[in-house]
């Protein structure tokens, strides 16, 4: 019944373009009124099948070695997101007339994000590897763990027996030892001899995942924390890129199922529950951006890069349901507040796809407080702007310096700023799309620009706003060139030049190789 429910919600999703999260949980809370309806505590062993799957998958693609270099950015963020959003939902739900207990498991289950919507957006607009990317993927693995580690605690807790209050958290470090052992060295060397074997090492993904929570189910430590623990061990390069491929669909179908039972689960007493509901998602939209905008930017990244991070990790956690699960089975929660995590797990995982986008930020960018003062001291008029430096940056900005031009970089990777603070290229630390920092730096006035941004509409903004001015743009495909070159561009293909470098590399080589044999 629940597989047949899925595959309708999908279907009508589909057909009306609607989110599949609403339409998966509607028609699972209709199935629970009917007569027939499946045994709730049946419903609950689901649920956690469910989760096991979205978590181990979640796993996966949280590989701590994307961020290594912004890892106190990802640490301040991740932590003053969670402890700061949990305190303050928290008193919201102390407010709203919840007990103490109540109010600490509702508070605590708002305070982590998604990651299983999170990612499946960066994946969509492809951003997994742009800086906010980077600093997001890492915050989300930084909140998981954090969520695991109080689950942990708080089911060795209630559980009544001595013996699981110790042997849980000390299960719960060597379960991880053993994942961050097949990440970094297992896993790496076992996969290279399964590289042709698609079947085997689907197997072996899935015998991990069971592996693991069997041996968490041994040291008494939750099964979400195992099925996570288990999808990080398998997180390394390329690893995690062969698995996505055959785990994906496996993914798909547990996520169909974990909500239309998690809908089946919600009990509505009276619309006061959904008045609560909507005024702690409204809560959730309305501190997260800020806060973690706020924290990235003293971090050293973009306010661009801030908010976008901030709008992506706007909404709670599958793991919140987990807590709020555990608190239900421990008779801490009743179905009041299990019901109002729930429909506020949707209700946000629902708008974050919609606002996490380019029109958004922008419009809360042009809202931003906060102002740059004009750069007096420096030359603003037939100078070089560089918007973007990248790895092969100084390649581009050395010709200018040679020449004799004034050369002005504009990059959003504190790396990258940090580093040319040690030459004499001037370079400030901001979006080189971003409207206000164009006009700051006379990009109207300059005799060239070099935009070396990712994305196509943000090159198309700077070439309309810098009219007059000759703007040479980095591009990756055709279609790209073509729209460019439209707009009034000049477009640098990359595949272009990188074929001509190697040919010449390959040619001097060539060259070598038979002077060395002719001699």
């Amino acid at each position: 019944m629940y597989l047949g429910v899925a595959a309708i919600g999908y279907a009508i999703a589909f057909r009306f373009r609607l989110p599949s999260i609403p339409v998966l949980m509607v028609l699972g809370f209709g199935l629970s009124l009917l007569p027939f309806a499946p045994d709730r505590e049946y419903a609950r062993y689901i649920l956690e099948l469910g989760l096991a799957f979205l978590l181990f998958s979640a796993g996966i693609e949280l590989s701590p070695r994307r961020f290594l270099h912004q890892t106190g950015a990802v640490l301040w963020v991740a932590l003053t997101q969670f402890f700061l959003v949990g305190f303050i939902g928290t008193f919201a739900a102390k407010t709203l007339g919840y007990n103490e207990i109540s109010a600490l498991y509702i508070g605590f289950a708002l305070s982590a994000s998604s990651t299983l919507i999170v990612v499946r957006h960066l994946r969509k607009r492809q951003q997994m590897f742009q800086p906010f990317g980077r600093l997001v993927t890492g915050v989300l693995l930084v909140q998981d763990i954090a969520l695991i580690l109080l689950l942990t605690l708080l089911s060795s807790e209630t559980s009544g027996d001595p013996e699981t209050r110790i042997l849980a958290p000390a299960g719960l470090v060597v379960l991880s030892g053993i994942a961050v052992f097949c990440h970094y060295w297992l896993f790496p060397r076992l996969v290279k001899k399964l590289l042709s074997d698609e079947e085997t090492l689907l197997l072996l993904a899935l015998a991990t995942l069971f592996g693991f929570v069997g041996c968490g189910q041994l040291l008494k430590v939750p099964f979400v924390a195992g099925a996570f623990l288990a999808g990080f061990s398998l997180s390394s390069f390329p690893i995690n890129g062969l698995l996505r491929g055959l785990i994906g669909s496996l993914a798909d179908f547990f996520q169909a199922l974990f909500f239309t039972v998690l809908g089946s689960l919600i009990v509505l007493s009276g619309g006061g529950v959904l008045v609560h509901a909507v005024l702690l998602a409204a809560m959730v939209f309305l501190v997260t951006p800020p806060i973690v905008t706020w924290v990235a930017e003293r971090c050293g990244q973009s306010s661009r890069s801030g908010i976008e991070s901030g709008l992506l990790l706007a909404q709670t956690s599958e793991l919140g349901v987990v807590f709020a699960l555990i608190g239900w089975n421990q008779g801490h929660l009743g179905d009041t507040e299990f019901t109002l995590i729930a429909v506020v797990a949707a209700l946000t995982m629902t708008v974050t796809p919609l606002v996490a986008n380019d029109r958004f930020t922008w419009r809360l960018l042009r809202w931003h407080p906060g102002r740059r003062k004009p750069l007096s001291s420096l030359p603003l008029e037939g100078h070089i702007l560089v918007l973007g430096f990248g790895k092969a940056g100084m390649w581009s900005v050395k010709p200018f310096l040679d020449a004799g031009y004034s050369v002005i970089v504009v990059d959003d990777d504190p790396m990258v700023v940090s580093m040319l603070s040690r030459t004499k290229v001037v370079c400030l630390r901001g979006d080189g799309s971003d409207v206000r920092m164009l006009e700051m730096l006379q990009a109207r006035k300059a005799h060239m620009i070099v935009a070396a941004v990712p994305k196509l509409g943000d090159l198309l903004n700077i070439i309309r706003y810098a009219r007059g001015v000759r703007v040479l743009a980095r591009v990756q495909e055709e279609d790209e060139a073509q729209e460019i070159e439209k707009a009034g561009g000049v477009a640098i293909r990359n595949a272009v030049a990188a074929e001509g470098e190697f040919l010449k590399w390959f040619e001097s080589n060539c060259c070598a190789a038979r002077a060395e044999v002719s001699g």
